[in-house]
């Protein structure tokens, strides 16, 4: 388990987006102790493997310390950006750390291969691809760019409405017809 750990932290270092803040600090080299791993049954095909095994790999970190991993191996910007994102209602969904329960905590599950050293690793680097991807700088979104989006909106709403009023005279055309309407 320590060699994943140590695979986690290499590929955090290595992640595509560059930060100006060292990811870990000297003090917290094990990171293991803010995760609890668990493992359990897989779900699906696989024939006896599957009910004789717990490969389906969980880990969880509380909320807890997920409020208190912002500046210790988690830069405090990235941090900062993944809490706005998602509490941004105009972030596209991409941006959004997907990975929080209703309490708050962050769980991961993987259950893609029979192995389950090989499902934790995959757990981890779900987790460092949703910091990356979340942590992010929010691009600027030029002028011209937020106009057209205004113009497309528009003209959507234009033919909903257009739609809505063919449907609307389309049902009252099927009405039937009474004397007492004239």
């Amino acid at each position: 388990m320590i060699a994943i750990l140590r695979i986690f932290i290499r590929n955090f270092k290595n992640s595509t987006i560059s930060f100006k803040e060292p990811l870990f600090t000297s003090s917290s080299n094990d990171i293991s102790k803010y995760f609890t791993i668990t493992f359990a049954r897989s779900q699906g095909a696989g024939g006896q493997h599957v009910n004789t095994t717990d490969s389906k790999a969980i880990i969880r970190l509380a909320s807890k310390n997920w409020y208190s991993s912002r500046g210790k191996w988690i830069p405090t910007k990235v941090f900062d950006n993944i809490m706005k994102n998602f509490n941004d209602k105009t972030a596209p969904f991409h941006k959004k750390f997907q990975f929080f329960t209703q309490s708050g905590d962050v769980l991961i599950t993987s259950s893609t291969t029979r192995y389950r050293d090989k499902n934790l690793e995959e757990c981890f680097n779900k987790f460092i691809k949703a910091v990356n991807e979340c942590g992010a700088e929010k691009e600027d979104v030029s002028e011209e760019t937020t106009k057209h989006w205004d113009k497309l909106k528009k003209r959507d709403n234009e033919n909903r409405l257009k739609d809505k009023k063919q449907k609307k005279d389309k049902k009252a055309f099927r009405k039937k017809v009474s004397i007492s309407d004239y």
